[in-house]
């Protein structure tokens, strides 16, 4: 049927090998990031208080640019304390992605 060469046999074994342990880096990376998931506490542990935190300490962070987090502490200090982080949406710059982003780390009281 297919007559191969003892060095084409090796390039066929070598690509499905390289395939077969791709997939399972890819799976265990999936794996992973959903285990990541499910083992993430929706409480307050960890997080910070947007309405306490610093201009520094948020420079600090790095999570965000220095403009947006600038802008936060700016609209914060005009404005008094945040109820809820849909009041950022006033901010040029913040979106419903970012404002996900600030729930991730930040709560307020």
């Amino acid at each position: 049927m297919f007559s191969l060469t003892q060095d084409e046999r090796k390039v066929i074994l070598f690509f499905v090998a390289a395939a077969f342990i791709g997939l399972g880096i890819n799976f265990t990376a999936k794996r992973n990031c959903q285990l990541k998931k499910i083992l993430t506490a929706d409480a307050d542990i960890g997080k910070i208080d947007l309405n306490k935190i610093t201009r520094e300490d948020l420079l600090r962070l790095r999570l965000f640019s220095v403009k947006i987090s600038e802008k936060i502490i700016a609209y914060r200090d005009e404005k008094g304390l945040l109820s809820s982080f849909e009041e950022l949406k006033g901010v040029k710059g913040i979106t419903d992605k970012r404002i996900e982003e600030l729930e991730k780390y930040f709560f307020l009281r």
